[in-house]
């Protein structure tokens, strides 16, 4: 229960790391121009935006912070100009998600909290290790 939780914190701080690390690229570069949304699934944002060459762009990886878009939106996004893949909506930022990512450990910690405190109170022997003798070897009972 305990190494579900610590995974689950694990990865939530790596994919903030992340996030704060692209919106850094994007920062250190940074262009405004339009796209339009081509398509929506529960994994990715599909968009394209012509960048300051004229070539139109179609990020792989979508658009990140892409909540409340629709097919066929127009809307501002910032890209890094040394890399048109990486393109977040214009204004959000990881900033945005950071409550989102507290909520989401507090939620993690405290059902693993409770998993254990049910566990202890329902099977008194988990978390016990078994009797020992007095030579140090464990004792069995049965």
């Amino acid at each position: 229960m305990v190494a579900v939780a610590v995974v689950l914190t694990v990865l939530t701080v790596a994919l903030t790391v992340a996030m704060f690390v692209d919106d850094a690229s994007i920062e250190g570069s940074r262009v405004e121009t339009v796209a339009t949304v081509l398509a929506v699934s529960p994994l990715r944002t599909g968009i394209e935006f012509v960048d300051v060459t004229g070539i139109t762009i179609r990020p792989a990886g979508g658009v990140l912070y892409p909540g409340n878009l629709q097919v066929g939106q127009q809307f501002k996004v910032e890209y890094a100009a040394n890399d048109p893949s990486l393109v977040r909506v214009a204004g959000r930022s990881a900033e945005n998600v950071l409550v989102s990512v507290g909520l989401m450990l507090v939620i993690t910690w405290l059902v693993a909290a409770l998993l254990i405190t049910c566990a202890t109170r329902w099977h008194p022997s988990v978390g016990r290790s078994a009797p020992r003798s007095s030579s140090g070897a464990a004792r069995v009972v049965g």
